[in-house]
């Protein structure tokens, strides 16, 4: 993720993806993703077909080997999909990456905090997007090229989510757990350049797990990496947190004074050098006996 520096003096660290790489990768989530839908039943079918058509076409002249049978298996899928040829979806990804690029395309208003650092982010950078009102905050990162874990409490919400990843062809960048908030099984980052969880995820937990939660955020969070506090409907406002983020530079301005002024979230930044730990409380001195 590139700091507001780099951003000015256009310091791009990494090279997106060719097409051709984006392709073979769509080809696979493609294959995978129907392996998935079939029943075990179906897999060893699926399989023996796959011998039957290898004997046909090479006789007694072939050693069968699990890696041979894998890639006859993604062949017969491949003309089973009629999945497009490189020229054809290449035109048509452009065009789809372009409208998913666009933060409206999401739902999402354009005086949203993450518009403001999307230019800031660079394929490859990870990112760590929690709770229900801050998904479509993932789909938008996602089709930026960063990779995206999506966790949730809710298993329905969570599986709809990864539908809509799949239709949108964005798999490949965005996966999803169900999860506690605050909690890091093995599919989650050690390390990520953004945060971004919504109020309502937060205020469904006492003060105290609040409080953990977002030091267990911060400490995963990379120097020069953001945090965005997104607002949920029902939920305090997104700046009632920020008084947790002491060390850190808020990065948008502060909204105008007004009675019903409606907040679209907080971005926080993490300071180049900023200690992991707080500082304990001083000891109380030995009274005199």
């Amino acid at each position: 993720m590139l700091t507001a520096l780099q951003l000015q003096q256009q310091r791009r660290r990494r090279a997106l993806p060719s097409l051709k790489q984006q392709y073979h990768e769509y080809i696979l989530q493609r294959i995978e993703s129907h392996k998935n839908s079939l029943s075990r039943r179906e897999l060893l079918d699926l399989g023996n077909e796959a011998v039957a058509e290898m004997e046909a076409a090479q006789g007694d002249q072939f050693l069968l080997t699990e890696v041979l049978l894998t890639d006859w298996v993604d062949r017969l899928i491949h003309k089973r999909l009629s999945l497009q040829p490189y020229s054809r979806w290449a035109k048509h990804f452009k065009a789809l990456r372009a409208a998913q690029r666009e933060p409206t395309h999401w739902g999402i208003d354009r005086r949203s905090p993450i518009v403001r650092v999307l230019d800031r982010l660079e394929p490859g950078d990870t990112a760590l997007v929690i709770g229900n009102d801050a998904a479509p905050v993932a789909f938008l990162l996602a089709a930026h090229d960063v990779e995206v874990v999506f966790t949730g409490s809710d298993m329905t919400f969570v599986d709809q989510v990864e539908s809509r990843v799949s239709e949108e062809a964005l798999g490949h960048y965005c996966v999803t757990y169900v999860a506690p908030a605050g909690q890091f099984g093995c599919g989650i980052p050690e390390r990520v350049h953004l945060v971004a969880i919504d109020t309502g995820t937060l205020e469904a937990h006492r003060a105290g797990e609040r409080r953990a939660i977002i030091d267990r955020l911060m400490a995963r969070t990379h120097p020069c990496g953001v945090h965005l506090i997104l607002p949920s409907e029902h939920a305090i406002a997104p700046e009632a947190y920020l008084r947790h983020y002491s060390e850190w530079i808020r990065e948008d301005p502060a909204p105008e004074k007004k009675k019903a002024a409606r907040s679209y979230g907080v971005t926080m930044g993490k300071p180049p050098e900023v200690s992991e730990a707080r500082a304990e409380p001083p000891r109380s001195r030995d009274m005199p006996a």
